[in-house]
């Protein structure tokens, strides 16, 4: 990745964090109240809307030399197939024979459609916002958005020059357009639209906006516009990073939407974006690793969440399950699995998989630069 974006790998070890915590706040006080409930209550729509919002930076930064040819974009979709599915499919199998062992799930057709759904990245049902059915995973619901913001961002490439006008234009039919015939458009994301198929649902769902946001933060850094003044970008990094602050600790507008936590997470990645120009944004190499993690841990952080007090139950410690020294144990637990998730399935079995399926197409070995690191 380029050095000047480095920092990206930074935000992103936080957002996954944020949402380990969230999910572990249960822990504290029962799952969304109480201490656990104020300390981390919103951390974890922010964590996600920070990963959308760092996907399309990503996006824009490693296709800059995109030659528009079928041949980029189907290596394009591979690399990013590749570098997703293998890990997912693996944590999802291990949670069905770990985790639902003795729980009949595979002699359910429901839950075998469930199953096959989730590792098509499809909406399992017709449930509610965001997710619409949840996957075998809970976690996976981000993961459909993801593979179908991939599909649509590879095929506008086909088109050149023009390919943001096309992008762009899926957008606004499928997020304007579709919605204000159907009856309104908003931008928040505590809406349901009505839509009957779950995937038309996901399409018109605005927290998509948040990769249109990305997309917008990394062509403005590769554009000219700078600020020079080393004194206003370190204000603008203060007042950035404060109102996220502020907008946790007060819980305005909490939500997926960029009128939710967009409204503060936009601006600070902009903010960071043009600052990386000018400044020499260093991040401890600890954040900076658990970026490289991220995805295996965010994957992986619920399995160990789910699982780790049942040893202690059994023997008798089940009053250790509870408070922040179980919370710190799991996500300690949870980090050191992610690393070897990463070691073993992301840069072992999913890097195989890309070669194998790079070979399979024939396609060129450099189309798509250093992708593999987003």
């Amino acid at each position: 990745m380029n050095r000047k974006l480095s920092f990206i790998q930074a935000v992103r070890g936080i957002a996954a964090l944020m949402v380990v915590l969230y999910h572990g706040s249960g822990f504290i006080s029962p799952y969304g109240t109480g201490l656990g409930d104020l300390l981390f209550g919103a951390a974890g729509s922010m964590g996600v809307t920070l990963f959308f919002i760092v996907s399309g930076i990503i996006m824009v930064h490693t296709t800059a030399r995109s030659d528009g040819s079928p041949a980029y974009v189907l290596e394009f979709l591979i690399k990013r197939f590749s570098r997703v599915w293998p890990v997912y499919l693996v944590a999802v199998l291990v949670f069905v024979l770990v985790a639902l062992h003795g729980t009949g799930f595979l002699q359910s057709p429901a839950h075998r459609r469930q199953l096959l759904f989730t590792a098509l990245f499809l909406p399992t049902g017709n449930g509610v916002s965001p997710d619409f059915g949840f996957p075998v995973i809970s976690v996976g619901w981000t993961l459909n958005y993801e593979m179908y913001f991939y599909v649509i961002f590879g095929m506008s490439m086909l088109f050149g020059r023009s390919r943001w006008i096309v992008f762009g234009g899926w957008l606004c039919v499928t997020l304007l357009l579709v919605p204000y015939v159907h009856g309104n458009v908003v931008l928040d994301t505590n809406i349901d639209y009505g839509f009957s198929h779950p995937y038309v649902k996901l399409i018109t769902f605005p927290i998509i906006w948040q990769f249109a946001a990305g997309i917008a933060i990394g062509l403005i850094h590769r554009s000219r516009l700078e600020i020079r003044s080393e004194r206003i970008l370190g204000l603008m990094l203060f007042a950035s990073v404060s109102f996220v602050v502020w907008q946790y600790l007060t819980r305005f507008r909490i939500g997926y939407g960029v009128t939710e936590w967009g409204a503060s997470l936009i601006p600070m990645m902009l903010i960071f974006s043009l600052a990386s120009k000018r400044l020499s944004l260093t991040a401890p190499v600890t954040l900076t690793y658990l970026g490289d993690i991220s995805f295996s841990l965010y994957l992986w952080h619920g399995f160990v969440q789910g699982m780790l007090p049942y040893p202690f139950v059994h023997t008798g410690h089940g009053d250790m399950t509870l408070g922040f020294p179980f919370l710190f144990l799991t996500t300690v637990v949870a980090i050191l699995l992610a690393a070897a998730s990463h070691w073993i399935l992301e840069r072992g079995l999913a890097e195989y998989m890309k070669n194998v399926f790079l070979q399979g197409v024939g396609t060129r070995s450099d189309a798509t630069g250093t992708a593999s690191s987003s």
